[in-house]
């Protein structure tokens, strides 16, 4: 089967690109599919995560993300000139190439995805919730066009995805909430690509929180958390894995805090899972997520979380004093004290952390690329 992949980029060190780079290398591998990926935004800059050496990778260079340095009316003008570019493009190498499915992660190309008329099956793999344009616009800027932008986007999005011929959601709370509106929806987690032989040594006074350093992560109120406690947290640390445009300002913010050596941004990690396993516990603070696998590894390593009980993962992988402490969503006292809870108990470290690497066996690569592969051939085969 032939399948054409679209994403922005595959430069970055996130879950979504490690999850796409696994998947296209299982299906290739293993089920013998013949995978081109294209991309909009990697300016020959290499990939984080390797392809197979089948794998044919295109780059258009429309550069999207460019356009975001903009102010908003000369954003809007060379994005939507570059959007027709880009469906004009597209529309001659789908004729070209000719594949069976072609996928799309949410870029630009589902501005128009729906309605290009070309032969093959359309599917949006959404590894985000339904509202995230409007999460997006709101973490940059919480006022009230970004709240109206935000709304029109997301019933934008809904009228952009009805008509194509999958869209697959990572959550069941996802699910439920695209169902209401779609007839043309699944549900896929996300496997962990950890295989984890031992766990975590909870005894380090060790923190681990990894992600974009950007709004939707959170760090910020991470940071302020942490803050709130750093006298009982004296002998821990909490080490921040992952780059982006927030650096310079989370810099800022522990210097505030003067907690410069108790709390660190570390870059990217090319050994995650190690720095995992030499943790005791994984924080994670996101405004808002799709189905987050770094949780899912964190769980596989043996370590508690905790997290805000953001939209829409966190409360499906979670049970609450279980596995790991879930928290409302962005408040940032509670947090504090689920952190200082677990760092102040070892056999609580333990004993939540067990847990969190059984529930992560429920997400493994095998069982869940069965289920890609069923979908594809489903759909593969409508007339």
């Amino acid at each position: 089967m032939k399948i054409l992949y679209c994403i922005p980029s595959l430069q970055n060190p996130g879950g979504m690109e490690r999850i796409l780079s696994e998947k296209i290398n299982y299906l290739v591998q293993v089920y013998g599919y013949n995978v081109t990926v294209l991309t909009t935004d990697q300016r020959a800059r290499p990939l984080f995560f390797p392809l197979d050496e089948d794998v044919k990778v295109v780059d258009f260079g429309y550069n999207f993300d460019l356009d975001f340095k903009r102010s908003l009316g000369s954003r809007i003008i060379f994005t939507l000139s570059k959007i027709a570019a880009y469906r004009k493009k597209l529309e001659a190498f789908l004729a070209e190439e000719q594949p069976e499915i072609m996928v799309s992660t949410g870029g630009k190309e589902l501005e128009f995805l729906q309605s290009i008329r070309v032969n093959c099956k359309k599917v949006l793999e959404m590894h985000f919730s339904q509202n995230f344009r409007q999460q997006f616009l709101m973490a940059q800027n919480a006022g009230l066009l970004s709240r109206l932008v935000g709304q029109y986007r997301t019933s934008q999005l809904l009228r952009q995805t009805k008509q194509l011929d999958a869209l697959v959601v990572l959550t069941k709370k996802d699910l439920e909430q695209w169902q209401r509106t779609h007839k043309n929806i699944y549900h896929i987690y996300n496997f962990s690509s950890f295989a984890a032989t031992h766990s975590a040594d909870v005894t380090r006074k060790r923190a681990i929180a990894v992600g974009k350093l950007d709004a939707q992560k959170g760090f910020d109120l991470l940071i302020d958390a942490w803050a709130q406690h750093k006298e009982e947290l004296h002998n821990w640390t909490l080490d921040i894995y992952g780059q982006g445009e927030w650096k310079e300002k989370l810099s800022q913010k522990i210097s505030f805090h003067e907690l410069e050596g108790k709390i660190k941004l570390m870059g990217v990690s090319e050994n995650i899972q190690e720095e995992m396993l030499n943790s005791s516990m994984f924080l994670f603070s996101s405004r808002f997520e799709g189905f987050a696998l770094v949780f899912v590894e964190a769980m596989t390593c043996g370590l508690p979380v905790v997290s805000f009980d953001c939209p829409e993962g966190p409360a499906e992988l979670i049970e609450n004093d279980k596995n790991g402490i879930l928290v409302p969503a962005e408040d940032v006292e509670s947090f504090g004290k689920a952190i200082t809870r677990l760092a102040d108990r070892e056999d609580l470290r333990r004993i939540m952390g067990s847990n969190a690497k059984k529930k992560a066996a429920e997400f493994s690569k095998e069982v869940i690329m069965r289920q890609w592969d069923g979908l594809f051939k489903t759909i593969g085969n409508r007339n």
